[in-house]
């Protein structure tokens, strides 16, 4: 266990800082100003950069619509184009309005802290398409297709619980994440070497918080059940926006955010119900809240920063959402390791089992916990990543939230099956109030129009 730990230790400073080499970021116009002067209230004008996926975005689009919606564009607005002599097409404003008004965010999906490039297809492409490539290509411009694949990763996320459980009935935890996060960032290892190196220090705090959010996570499954740690861990619905109100100033007044304000509220009342209340009476408080239940919410806290931080890094450059999920996981395993040396385990006796490869040579090797590992390892943390990617491309950033939001309830109803727990009315009531706290958080300021009146129909986030 302490050889692939460090071997993941030692690449991540060296891949995060490495010059990047790709055959896109070498073309002439990647690397200069593609910019447009924006006349600012005072006078002032300020060039903002073109990100590389919109000039990529910009060749893929008819020139013909570009032109058009620039002068369209241009003509409405008090705002002067500079031409990039290295680009074969206009300035055009229509991709800096996504820049100056992230509220309007075009072609760029985001849900749940992940934001991808919206799919553009090419009939061009799909003609010269046979066999599996054009039954793939199909089944993903269909509309089953994209939102079967992204239920199926919230399902697949609902394992991660009870699947954690059995990991520490059968491992010590830090032993279970570890090996955990190793199979992951070995699996997503070769998208490191796609990092944007501007963003390294940022997707290497993100990691951190991604690792806060593992670890909490499965020390909280020794004390408390797996379906209560998966509903706490929706408190993100709370940290998010606190979050952009604190860092990023966003006005979340009532007028301004209240599908927050109401998504807050079911929240805090659907984990009031969930903690406080016991159906069969006689606990007291003490009981119904211990350090389980803190860790479950600290949780929520490590992940919710986790998105807010990589969201903010997608939306400039949605094209590096696979590569910074290969940098959480890999700070996650190191950060994992390190726990594996403060649990003092390592030396005993036995202690070489819990470590890769060995975990996977044992006569043992065919039982629940060690399928676990690899399971949660290669396929709910890793290749549900990938699959959670290329389905978001395909639909709103909305419906998105919405299917990702029934993973609490694949996580309760797994639960059940594989632990046979029971659960009480609290469960249930508190359960589906902070599933209905992220459906809301899912609604626009427009839809409280017959709250606030017109002047709210405006679309916001």
């Amino acid at each position: 266990m302490i050889r692939y730990n460090l071997l993941v230790s030692t690449l991540i400073p060296i891949i995060l800082f490495a010059p990047k080499n790709n055959a896109f970021s070498s073309h002439p116009a990647s690397s200069l100003t593609f910019g447009s002067e924006i006349k600012a209230p005072f006078g002032t004008s300020t060039t903002f950069p073109l990100p590389a996926y919109k000039i990529q975005k910009l060749h893929r689009k008819d020139k013909s619509k570009c032109v058009s919606h620039a002068t369209r564009t241009t003509s409405d607005t008090n705002t002067k184009t500079k031409q990039d002599e290295f680009v074969d097409a206009p300035a055009s404003l229509v991709f800096y309005d996504n820049v100056l008004d992230e509220s309007i965010e075009d072609g760029v999906v985001c849900a749940r802290g992940v934001c991808v490039l919206e799919w553009v297809d090419d009939e061009s492409e799909e003609e010269e398409l046979s066999g599996l490539s054009k039954l793939k290509n199909d089944f993903l411009n269909s509309y089953i297709g994209p939102r079967s694949l992204l239920f199926g990763a919230s399902i697949l996320y609902g394992t991660n619980f009870p699947l954690g459980a059995i990991m520490n009935d059968a491992f010590v935890p830090s032993a279970a994440t570890s090996a955990r996060m190793f199979l992951a960032a070995l699996a997503l290892s070769p998208f490191l070497f796609k990092l944007d190196p501007k963003l390294s220090k940022s997707a290497l705090l993100c990691g951190c918080f991604t690792a806060l959010g593992y670890t909490t996570q499965s020390i909280a499954l020794q004390t408390i059940s797996p379906a209560t740690v998966a509903f706490l861990g929706c408190a993100t619905v709370l940290v998010c926006p606190t979050l952009a109100a604190l860092i990023d100033k966003k006005d979340m007044s009532l007028k301004s955010a209240p599908q927050t304000w109401l998504a807050a509220i079911l929240c805090l009342v659907g984990v009031g119900i969930l903690e406080l209340y016991d159906p069969n009476g006689g606990q007291s408080l003490q009981d119904l809240i211990g350090i389980g239940d803190f860790l479950a919410i600290l949780q929520a806290i490590g992940f919710g920063t986790s998105f807010f931080i990589t969201e903010r890094m997608m939306r400039g450059q949605p094209d590096q959402a696979l590569p910074i999920t290969a940098v959480q996981v890999s700070v996650s395993a190191f950060i994992s390791f390190l726990w594996v040396l403060a649990d003092g385990w390592l030396g005993t006796q036995g202690a070489e089992n819990y470590g890769i490869p060995n975990l996977f040579f044992q006569p043992t090797f065919l039982n629940q916990a060690a399928l676990a590992v690899a399971f949660t390892g290669f396929i709910t943390t890793a290749l549900n990543r990938f699959v959670e990617t290329t389905a978001l491309g395909k639909m709103s950033s909305a419906e998105a939230s919405v299917i990702l939001a029934t993973e609490p309830l694949f996580a309760a109803f797994f639960t059940s099956l594989w632990l046979g727990e029971q659960f009480g009315i609290n469960d249930y009531v508190g359960g589906a109030l902070i599933v209905a706290a992220c459906l809301a958080n899912t609604l626009k300021p427009s839809d409280f129009a017959f709250v606030f009146g017109d002047d709210n129909a405006t679309e916001k986030r």
